[in-house]
């Protein structure tokens, strides 16, 4: 008796992420153009009036974030400046992507999805911190901050952190993205993970140094980003198990069996 077998695998199946582009490229742009609209509204808000401020005690704050209220004055400008740098270098961490073959060959998806997931992101945190809650920052507190500063705006805009959730979302996003194309890495993946919260880590601290967050301001940015930066790619992940097999068979029948895995 002679045996074969054929397999035939699914062009598609090869991809590592499938994007439609018809419904989510629109989208993804009139998520950017809602970002910048409620950006603009933020400018809006109302701003503190000085009966408000010098109301204030920094001593009934909670004492896991009192901390954010008691940094002195001269830390602001270079803790701000180094926030700042931080997760401007954090967002081009996907970049870094571009020197493993295989991602370099799906560049296209690959962008892609890091912009729809930097949109979502920045709806997270629009419409789920500063736009309804209004916790004032740490700084309005501390007496050693001038009162221009404390009457400008902005100052109700402490939930949540944006910088330490976008560099959130870059750094996880990035982990996610390899640790998808190199399957082979098994649990080892956890370690891009583990190095993936150190720069939203080092950006919220510095955010807090700057008396601008709290640290759960810094930790609730690193959750929404880490969130976005995973789920975005694992949702357009292809299931590579959607592929079939054909098995022609001869004896005392002859035909052919196809098993397909769902």
């Amino acid at each position: 008796m002679t045996s074969f077998s054929i397999t035939a695998q699914n062009p598609e199946s090869e991809k590592v992420y499938q994007v439609n582009y018809k419904w989510e490229a629109p989208a993804t742009v009139v998520g950017y153009a809602l970002n910048y609209y409620g950006l603009g509204l933020l400018k809006d808000k109302t701003r503190l009036d000085s009966a408000t401020i010098l109301n204030l005690d920094r001593d009934k704050i909670w004492f896991f974030d009192r901390r954010a209220a008691f940094q002195k004055r001269d830390n602001y400008d270079n803790a701000q400046l180094i926030s700042d740098i931080g997760m401007n270098v954090a967002l081009a961490l996907p970049a870094l992507l571009a020197f493993d073959k295989e991602i370099r060959k799906d560049w296209l998806p690959v962008l892609f999805l890091y912009l729809e997931a930097q949109a979502v992101g920045g709806h997270m945190y629009l419409w789920g911190g500063p736009m309804t809650h209004n916790r004032i920052r740490p700084f309005v507190y501390n007496p050693d901050f001038d009162m221009s500063m404390k009457l400008g705006g902005g100052t109700r805009d402490s939930f949540f952190s944006g910088h330490t959730s976008w560099t959130a979302g870059a750094s996880f996003f990035t982990a996610k993205v390899y640790s998808d194309y190199h399957p082979e890495l098994g649990n080892k993946k956890y370690w891009l993970f583990a190095a993936a919260v150190i720069p939203p880590v080092f950006v919220g601290y510095f955010r807090l140094r700057a008396s601008k967050h709290y640290p759960t301001d810094a930790l609730t940015g690193l959750a929404v980003g880490a969130a976005t930066g995973i789920l975005i790619p694992h949702l357009h992940k292809v299931n590579k198990k959607k592929n079939y097999t054909v098995i022609p068979f001869f004896g005392e029948y002859s035909g052919m069996a196809v098993s397909v895995d769902l």
